[in-house]
């Protein structure tokens, strides 16, 4: 199929406009609105049909794990159009807000982050999954501008635009246990889908149900389901003793202070490997106390009660899984370190086992002939996170959400640092474009 091509070079193109495409879309029209003048030329490309942060996982009663100033905007300019305040304002509940206390619902940030995105002004384009990013050179071989496929996942249809720059924010992937992989489907499926997954079983009698995971996602859901389906038994599956807690303490969470970015940024590599280890227990394989007291209560209440369908599988881990005929699934267990077997059968098996950062892009494999790869074969990122390329590369590409592994902690998932880490990322790249561009060789 022909692409459909767009002509006009865009100084800057995103492919991602979830939470960290829309920042960096809010540093850029910031400045523009401070600046004057001609706006920069920027595109957004997005996969979904709109930005809503999380659709498929914002389930009653869960709130975001962040304070709400840590937005779009707050920590790079307060007085920008885009921050929470201005939304809460705009809403006309600012007032109320302020007596709730706590955290902010999942429900209320989602319905931030789509206001914010319909707040930028430049061109957004939904449903277009992006593909590839190519290099496009010139008449002397200089790769002056990259030119990014997308497709429409309604119709098929690919679509390509220029750009002199390029972020990439397209988040980490979903990540499945090898042993899940084959057995995805309507029964099996990752967290990330379950919403529209439960839909799609509201016909099939749900007698029992497996979570696997120890996360914060995996005890929402063990909650959820709890809730949503009273008759049904539910398996929660870890391999620790239990679900932990994140680790609270104010002086390790400043590990999300964009101070700490210089900091790690500037260790080796195996010390940057330590000091990451070191920061997991702050946002990975663990729930908040809200979480931890109230699948604590359930499991108390559901041992008072004698019902005994709230099943904690502590220290298990998946040995073999089964399905026939597109039935229930059959997880054989061992006990990690007693070796004890045992036999889960679910009629739907929600994979709650976290994301994972990939070490290159796949859209960037055109690219990899420009790229500094080190001994890993990851991208060598500056500090502003601009992949380092060779002489013969004019194109700014920009891994913007994508580099844990180089920047820490902060600078992956977390809301934390998002309007910082654009910002890094937006003066960088103005300050590329104001460059005098390599002139054309005879």
């Amino acid at each position: 199929m022909a692409a459909a091509r767009d002509t006009a070079v865009q100084d800057l193109v995103v492919a991602g406009f979830g939470p960290s495409g829309i920042a960096l879309a809010a540093a850029v029209e910031d400045h523009d609105d401070a600046a004057g003048g001609p706006p920069l030329a920027a595109r957004y490309l997005e996969r979904a049909a709109d930005s809503a942060w999380q659709p498929n996982l914002v389930l009653p009663g869960t709130d975001i794990q962040h304070h709400f100033l840590r937005d779009f905007a707050t920590p790079r300019d307060a007085r920008s159009r885009f921050t929470f305040p201005h939304y809460l304002q705009q809403s006309g509940r600012f007032y109320p807000f302020t007596l709730m206390g706590g955290y902010v619902s999942r429900l209320e940030w989602s319905d931030y982050v789509q206001w914010a995105a319909r707040q930028v002004r430049g061109t957004v384009e939904y449903h277009r999954e992006v593909l590839g990013v190519e290099p496009v050179t010139g008449p002397d071989g200089r790769v002056r501008t990259a030119r990014v496929t997308s497709r429409d996942p309604r119709d098929g249809s690919l679509h390509t635009v220029e750009g002199r720059n390029v972020a990439l924010a397209t988040g980490h992937e979903p990540y499945v246990p090898e042993l899940l992989r084959p057995h995805l489907g309507e029964r099996v499926f990752h967290a990330s889908r379950l919403l529209p997954a439960l839909a799609a079983l509201s016909g099939t009698p749900l007698r029992s149900i497996a979570v696997v995971g120890a996360g914060q996602t995996a005890g929402e859901i063990v909650l959820h389901l709890a809730a949503q389906h009273p008759d049904a038994e539910i398996h929660s599956l870890v391999r620790h003793a239990g679900f932990r807690m994140y680790e609270l303490g104010h002086f390790s969470n400043e590990v999300y202070f964009p101070d700490e970015t210089d900091y790690f940024y500037g260790l080796e590599g195996e010390q940057r490997e330590r000091a990451l280890e070191q920061a997991r227990a702050t946002n990975y394989a663990a729930v908040d106390p809200d979480v931890s007291t109230a699948l604590y209560q359930a499991a108390y209440q559901d041992r008072f009660t004698g019902r005994n369908r709230l099943h904690m599988h502590r220290r298990t881990e998946i040995a073999s899984v089964e399905q026939e005929d597109g039935g229930p699934v059959r997880l054989a267990t061992e006990e990690v370190f007693t070796g004890e077997r045992g036999l889960v059968t679910a009629d739907a098996v929600i994979v709650c086992t976290g994301y994972r950062e990939p070490v290159l892009p796949r859209q960037l494999a055109a690219f990899v002939p420009y790229l500094r790869l080190d001994a890993q074969g990851r991208p060598q990122v500056t500090r502003a996170y601009r992949a380092e390329t060779t002489g013969d590369c004019e194109v700014g590409i920009y891994l913007d959400g994508l580099t844990e592994w180089r920047h820490g902690i902060g600078s992956a998932t977390s809301f934390s640092q998002m309007a910082a880490k654009a910002d890094t990322v937006h003066r960088d790249l103005r300050a590329r474009l104001s460059r005098p561009a390599a002139p054309v060789a005879a």
